[in-house]
Parts: structure tokens; C-alpha cells; sequence
């Protein structure tokens, strides 16, 4: 996140279709705060009841939300580094090990650092390691997503660009 997002860049259209800036930097945040809840043995209504939460609102969040994302990515990451990989979390798009968790949130964090950046007129180029990572470890789960509805269609890639290969596996058009 930016520590320099005033609320005229909140309100703005967030990159995700429908979201606005406010909209996706508090998705990201909470995914956090939902994944360690599920590592930590919540249900996927416990986490439900996170969505919607104005994380931005929280005291302590006038820096744009930074230091909130960090402590609920620091929750997330003790929480992984605690749990069982193996054992099974009640993910809302359906029971999976807990070490997926840990990739979907990679996954999570690289599409939606591209959300932020169209929302902020920037670059983004994620690193080919880190798209050849995603793709080979979150090829699977994006494909179980898909399958119930939270992706769309894998599309041809606009170009040969490692975030536009990125894009168009996980239904997003590239530049």
C-alpha cells in the first residue's frame, strides 16, 4: 500500500471491476486477517463476518492503511508458521490444507498489486521469478477458483510480458 493515499485516491476506481481504491486495500488487508483466522481454526462464517470491515477506519490507519496491513500480515505469517500445512481450513470457495493459504495469498498480493497500480497510474512489472512462482504453485488453485466462479475463463496472453502471461491464466486482460 501507499502511505500518501488521501481519501480523493480512496474513492477512486480500485483497478478490480466495481471496487474502488478503499474497496481493494481493505479486501487485501482482510484477507490477511481471514487467513489466519482460518489457520487459527475459525470457519468460513467467522470469516465471513470480516468482509465488508473498514480497515482503513481503524485507529491507526491514517497512514493509508499500511501499518494495519502489517499487522494483520504479521498475524497471517505467525499463523502459518504455527499450523498444521496439511490440515484441512474451511475456505469459503471450499475445505483445502492450510498451506494453500499461503499460496493463495502470494497469488492475492501479486493480481492485486496490478489493481493498485492501474488504480494509481503506475507501472507494474512483477518480477518473472515471481509470475513463473505464481503460475507454477497457484496454477491448481486458480483452476479451483475458477471452477467455482471467482475467476474467469483463462484468456491469450497480450503479449509475451510476465504479468500479462499472469493476467490472462487468471482471466484478467493484460495492458
Amino acid at each position: 500500500m501507499a502511505g500518501d493515499l488521501d481519501d480523493g485516491m480512496l474513492d477512486a476506481a480500485g483497478g478490480c471491476d466495481g471496487w474502488t481504491v478503499r474497496d481493494l486495500v481493505n479486501h487485501v488487508i482482510g484477507g490477511a486477517e481471514r487467513y489466519a483466522l482460518l489457520l487459527d481454526g475459525a470457519d468460513a462464517a467467522a470469516t465471513a463476518a470480516t468482509r465488508g470491515r473498514d480497515y482503513l477506519a481503524r485507529e491507526g490507519a491514517g497512514d493509508g492503511g499500511v501499518d494495519v496491513f502489517w499487522d494483520c500480515e504479521h498475524r497471517f505469517r505467525e499463523a502459518a508458521e504455527r499450523a498444521d500445512p496439511n490440515a484441512l481450513v474451511d475456505h469459503v470457495a471450499g475445505r483445502r490444507p492450510g498451506a494453500a493459504l499461503t499460496v493463495m495469498r502470494v497469488m492475492e498480493l501479486t493480481l492485486h498489486s496490478r489493481d493498485l497500480a492501474v488504480a494509481l497510474g503506475t507501472p507494474w512489472s512483477p518480477p518473472t521469478a515471481l509470475v513463473d512462482a505464481v503460475l507454477a504453485e497457484a496454477a491448481d488453485v486458480i483452476d479451483e477458483l475458477r471452477a467455482a466462479g471467482y475467476f474467469g475463463p483463462a484468456l491469450d496472453p497480450v503479449s509475451d510480458d510476465p504479468g500479462d502471461r499472469l493476467l490472462a491464466f487468471a482471466g484478467r486482460r493484460g495492458r
